[in-house]
């Protein structure tokens, strides 16, 4: 078990001891893991095993892929008809009839203040005129937007991702947490295992789907292939405890500066998409969001997280947290 844990946080020879700090929580390095088929030595000789149980003939060739560069591309998942339903109804979430009780749009810009969670009933509270502004002005996004809106729903529970998750884990995929953009995020670049407490290590995917064809000026998703197969940064020695939401901020400092250091050895690439492309990637695959986006430009999307069955292990993680 231990030498499975140092291989995958870059542990061993020529690294320098790790200052001693309190402990805090569990001791990870003690608790019983399955690792995940690509986080072992053998993975690439496992690739025809596994390919066998995933029914779609290019099988071989996305196992590869993910082995290689930590992600796929994935089109025909959605009819033309889903995602534009979908879009439209996301769009119409800011002039409905009446609010959803538990929904919110988060950074909603009304005049000189933005609002990190506008609560749909306030929005709804708003006059038209308003909305319209805001909705114009804002980089808003819903988070659990599924919980909501059938249409939302329909797009997480799609067969072809789940089954192609499932394939990638070796063991049933089940989607967790979605997001939903209507412009560039802009965001930094980043690591989805050092937000997200998994255990096995790595028990993750992330899914991008591009709801309208996303052009350089609507500020893509920009992604590092082959960079998911660098170590963990090696002060989150103790994960799942141990990473970027409970970090101290001095941490979460150099993790960003390790980050960035890091993506620079690897070639960047942007996601053009075109409507209804999904993008799955490795837990560990460096990725945001391109910091140019054009006035007046959209970048509709929709972001779900598969793990398996009993892969979320938050609740045993011990605070302070950063959200």
């Amino acid at each position: 078990m231990r030498s499975i844990l140092s291989r995958l946080f870059g542990k061993g020879e020529g690294k320098e001891a790790l200052p001693v700090r309190p402990f805090t929580g569990i001791d990870w390095s003690q608790e019983p893991s399955n690792p995940l088929w690509f986080e072992q030595t053998d993975a690439i000789a496992r690739v025809p095993e596994i390919a066998r149980k995933w029914h779609r003939p290019d099988a071989d060739v996305l196992l590869r892929k993910w082995l290689a560069d930590g992600y796929i591309v994935l089109d025909n998942c959605f009819s033309e008809q889903e995602i534009d339903r979908f879009a439209t109804e996301v769009d119409d979430a800011w002039f409905a009839d009446k609010p959803a009780p538990g929904l919110s749009v988060s950074d909603v810009r009304v005049g000189d203040v933005t609002h990190v969670h506008m609560a749909h009933a306030d929005l709804l509270a708003l006059s038209p005129e308003q909305r319209t502004l805001a909705k114009a002005q804002s980089n808003w996004r819903i988070g659990e937007f599924h919980l909501y809106n059938d249409a939302a729903s329909r797009i997480l529970r799609n067969e072809t991702i789940a089954d192609a998750c499932s394939a990638l884990f070796d063991r049933p995929g089940l989607p967790h947490f979605s997001l939903t953009f209507s412009k560039g995020s802009t965001q930094a670049l980043h690591q989805d295992t050092c937000v997200f407490h998994t255990w096995p290590f790595n028990a993750l995917i992330g899914v991008w789907i591009a709801l309208e064809d996303i052009t350089v000026e609507s500020g893509p998703l920009v992604y590092y292939p082959g960079s998911h197969r660098e170590p963990l940064f090696h002060e989150f020695d103790n994960y799942p405890q141990t990473q970027r939401r409970t970090a101290s901020p001095e941490q979460s400092a150099r993790y960003d500066a390790h980050v960035d250091a890091t993506a620079a050895k690897y070639e960047r690439k942007e996601f053009l998409a075109k409507k209804g492309q999904a993008l799955l990637w490795h837990g560990m695959l460096i990725h945001g969001g391109a910091k140019f986006v054009a006035p007046g430009t959209t970048r509709k999307s929709f972001v779900i997280h598969f793990l398996p069955d009993g892969g979320n292990v938050g609740h045993r993680v011990v605070g302070p947290f950063n959200w």
